[in-house]
């Protein structure tokens, strides 16, 4: 009987680990997905997974935030996680590093950023702001890549001429504006349009959303994507469908929009938004366009005088896309 009565003990305490088991077989499923910025660029893997895309693939993520490109970067080619939303910069650093960054999915075709002062600034350009602070997220960072960018054609020197500060996001950018710590901040969509909607208290100093660039993207290395190939293939399936669907119906943005930014309340500017992001901001298809790619590499390599340039074939991974 007491033979007995211990089996049943060992047999009892064996199924919590039975249930550890099964959590850790689902947690291999659960894909990390680390964000650089809340920006739009993030909104059709939103619009992917309130439309059960991702579910009718078996996949799960889960969002992790980061306080800017060079953080998330950093997380992505250390393995801690999966895929990052961030900038196609960080392919190519990755790519200069040799750590194979790839560009799995595209998501934004036009750049998402714009250099906000306060009203009184009496700023018209950037080179306006020579010997004062700039707010940009953190170093090697798109905001960092672009000032940095903007500053050398305006002929000066990022690192002699300009102080640029790591601030963080859209929050933070404003905080130091009010407080005047910094002459002008770094701000990406939607976050441009929430801020400049307080009428008479900021202005666009320098607006970058027009150039052809590859802001924002669905990055992996090429050691995840070769032990997970399958994965790799469901993601772009369902983002891709989410970028298509899109195309076809804008109003499927709405109910993402007001997830991501809950702070936008008013309807008039979430459909104005939406149609803004459907009409040219967003990728079409999930390929990154050869001139967003190029601008992308003049401009890095201006900003990055040291940096080698990478042949468009070397950072996307247009195999793992749908047909």
């Amino acid at each position: 009987m007491r033979r007995r009565f211990q089996s049943l003990l060992f047999a009892a305490a064996l199924l919590p680990l039975a249930g550890l088991s099964s959590v850790a077989a689902k947690a291999e499923d659960l894909l990390k997905i680390g964000v650089a910025q809340l920006s739009a660029g993030g909104l059709p893997v939103l619009v992917a997974d309130q439309k059960g895309f991702f579910a009718a693939e078996g996949l799960k993520y889960e969002r992790l935030d980061f306080k800017g490109g060079g953080p998330v970067a950093q997380a992505l080619a250390s393995g801690s996680i999966d895929l990052c939303i961030c900038a196609a910069d960080h392919a190519v650093h990755l790519q200069d590093r040799g750590l194979g960054g790839k560009v799995l999915v595209a998501l934004a075709e036009q750049h998402s950023y714009a250099l906000i002062g306060k009203a009184d600034s009496t700023a018209r350009s950037i080179a306006d702001l020579k010997g004062e602070k700039i707010g940009i997220t953190t170093a090697g960072s798109l905001t960092d890549t672009t000032v940095r960018y903007a500053i050398r054609k305006a002929g000066f020197d990022p690192d002699k001429d300009f102080v640029l500060l790591s601030v963080g996001r859209a929050g933070a950018q404003k905080a130091a504006l009010q407080a005047g710590a910094i002459a002008g901040g770094m701000f990406s969509t939607p976050d441009i349009q929430i801020v400049m909607a307080e009428k008479g208290a900021y202005r666009i100093i320098e607006d970058f959303r027009k150039l052809p660039y590859p802001a924002q993207d669905l990055i992996a290395t090429d050691t995840w994507l070769k032990a997970h190939p399958e994965d790799a293939r469901k993601v772009a399936r369902a983002v891709v469908k989410a970028l298509r669907l899109i195309q076809q119906d804008k109003t499927v943005l709405y109910p993402a929009i007001k997830a991501l930014f809950p702070e936008m309340k008013d309807d008039a500017m979430v459909a104005q938004l939406a149609d803004d992001l459907a009409s040219g901001y967003l990728s079409k298809d999930g390929v990154m366009s050869p001139e967003s790619f190029n601008f992308l590499m003049s401009m890095m390599t201006i900003a990055e005088p040291k940096l080698k340039p990478v042949p468009y074939a070397d950072i996307v991974a247009l195999s793992y896309l749908p047909k």
